[in-house]
């Protein structure tokens, strides 16, 4: 994995291009810390520059930037593309390769074929900038489901784009303001959703989009993957239990493709275990590893993953979360996420990957089996809501709450607007998809939205604070074929138990004895015990500021302190926005 940047500015009055590559590429060398490379076209006005981790191919034959054979292509990326070799075999069979890693496949698969003919082709997570020098056109594109980040945006000097809005906003000329707009959502969803970023300038890339940047700066966007789409032709399909086995454990098999170690999060529920019990996993013995709160036992699964580890035979690591680890994570924060980002889950996120990347380089991660398999409780009640006839959704109301208020909801726009508002940082989230109903609409909307605006960005931002690279063996297009394949009663969320009936029941005959009917419990972590304990003395050194409509966040502070959390989520917004802000000032 890598960090990735360029700019594109008029030769003969932008800025020196060497020295626009020298801050943003500094403030992503956590990203990449094996190796730094810069091209730069004087004559067109343009550069590009990579940090790299070295997983593939560990030689100097991999160093980006990577120019194709006929000295056209210019290319920077940052991901995985699994499965690579079979697209070598398959349109590249009779080139010579500088490389065997996945980077020049990619470049001559896009020399041989066209940038956006490439695309659907490919698999995995990744972001990728690549320069045509025969038409002087940048092109850019993220993967389907928003894995690896890319922002861009014009400054007063070009236009530029990164890996990350903290190297975008070290370019030449950038405009600072924030944007009202992005901190109002944030204070309600705890993260800034695409295409949206805390800078008014600044904008994300898609899921599944891409772009073209012409040499006068202007920009065509094009949604190269619809999720819409994709969905619609896998409802014609039909997958049985032993075909999505086979999809999914040749997903993570892709996966393992590394020449450093590779090592897996296993927290006993669903997801991790299904990637613990495939066969290319347990034959490599991988390393496993979960975090174990031993002051606060109500969070800790490590008993769960150490059954799972024992029944497959992998080495299990239990990782404390220590007063120490969590306020060594705790002073990373506002450095290690390049926005504002409320995710409480964030704090152990980067304790346990900064362990974890002790051990090995890459980790498997267990993301997207909830979103496509139907793994969160809301969704069971946009499933009951759709069941129950008009007549009777006043029986919501016995219910109280948000849950019996989308129960009587009219539609099931409304009801989806007040059942995001249980995942903490939804609320105020326009509907993405329309008036998409029951649980195709709860599953799709979650891909849209929460995953890559919350979940994906909580680990790529940690992992890669400590060089760790994260795939995610359930995002990828056939995997998402398979879920969307199958009807709603083999994708039943959970109401009181566990969700995911397909998954569970492949795992009775992976792991057999082992029982995956506990409720979902997820990736917390007892926020105001730390606020009280541990964390004191940082919260105190950090310029607390009301935001937006969240009130007093040195009343709520208090408050918290005394023993009372009602307003922990306020605060800990106020907190993070707090610790995002002194990073910043910091650097400038």
């Amino acid at each position: 994995m890598c960090g990735i940047v360029g700019f594109i500015t008029r030769p003969e009055k932008g800025p020196d291009l060497a020295a626009a590559m020298h801050r943003p590429l500094l403030a992503m060398a956590p990203r990449g810390p094996d190796d730094e490379g810069v091209w730069i076209d004087p004559m067109a006005g343009v550069a590009l520059g990579a940090r790299r981790l070295a997983v593939t191919d560990l030689s100097n034959d991999a160093q980006q930037p990577m120019v194709s054979a006929n000295g056209r292509w210019h290319v920077v990326f940052n991901g995985h593309i699994a499965g690579h070799q079979a697209l070598r075999k398959r349109f590249l069979a009779a080139q010579p390769m500088p490389s065997h890693g996945d980077t020049a496949t990619l470049v001559a698969l896009i020399s041989e074929l066209g940038f956006a003919e490439v695309l659907p082709l490919l698999e995995g997570q990744f972001a990728i900038a690549a320069w045509d020098a025969y038409t002087e056109t940048l092109h850019l594109a993220r993967d389907r489901f928003g894995v690896r980040p890319l922002v861009y945006g014009s400054t007063t000097q070009g236009f530029g784009f990164a890996s990350t809005v903290r190297a975008w906003s070290l370019l030449p000329g950038v405009d600072l303001r924030l944007d009202p707009r992005a901190i109002d959502i944030f204070s309600s969803f705890g993260w800034v959703p695409a295409p949206m970023t805390i800078y008014g300038q600044a904008r994300s890339v898609l899921p599944g989009e891409r772009l073209e940047v012409r040499g006068n700066g202007q920009v065509e966007q094009e949604m190269w993957w619809s999720e819409s789409a994709a969905v619609e032709l896998a409802k014609d399909q039909s997958t049985g239990a032993d075909a999505i086995e086979a999809i999914i454990d040749a997903s993570i098999r892709e996966q393992l493709e590394a020449e450093r170690g590779v090592g897996l999060f296993l927290s006993g529920g669903i997801d991790s275990s299904i990637i613990a019990s495939s066969p290319a996993v347990r034959e490599a013995a991988l390393p496993a590893f979960v975090a174990t709160f031993p002051d606060a036992e109500c969070f800790d699964e490590s008993n769960h993953a150490q059954g799972v580890a024992d029944a497959c035979g992998l080495p299990l690591t239990k990782i404390d979360m220590t007063d120490d680890r969590i306020q060594e994570a705790a002073s990373r924060l506002g450095a290690a996420y390049d926005e504002p980002f409320a995710d409480a889950s964030a704090l152990p996120t980067l304790a346990l990957t900064k362990e974890v990347a002790q051990y090995c380089t890459v980790a498997l991660s267990g993301d997207g089996g909830d979103e496509l398999f139907g793994g969160y409780r809301r969704h069971s009640v946009l499933t009951l809501r759709a069941a129950l006839p008009s007549p009777l959704r006043f029986l919501g109301g016995f219910l109280g709450g948000r849950l019996g208020e989308a129960l009587r909801s009219p539609t099931d726009h409304e009801a989806w607007a007040t059942l995001v508002r249980m995942h903490p940082g939804l609320d105020g989230m326009d509907d993405p998809i329309g008036d998409v109903g029951g649980l195709a609409g709860a599953l799709r909307r979650d891909t849209r939205l929460a995953l890559p605006g919350d979940l994906l960005v909580k680990m790529d931002r940690a992992a890669m604070d400590s060089a760790l690279e994260v795939r995610t063996p359930f995002l990828t297009e056939a995997v998402h074929a398979a879920a969307w394949s199958l009807p709603d009663g083999q994708r039943k969320p959970p109401t009181t138990g566990a969700g995911k009936p397909m998954l569970r029941q492949l795992l009775k005959t992976r792991v057999p004895g082992i029982a995956f009917d506990r409720r979902k419990q997820g990736f917390a972590a007892p926020l105001g015990d730390w606020l009280r304990g541990p964390l004191r003395q940082w919260v105190q050194s950090l310029p607390l500021e009301p935001i937006a409509h969240l009130g007093d966040p040195n009343e709520h502070l208090q408050s918290v302190w005394s023993g009372d959390d009602q307003k922990l989520p306020q605060l800990w917004l106020c907190i993070t926005f707090a610790a995002w802000s002194a990073h910043n000032r910091s650097m400038s």
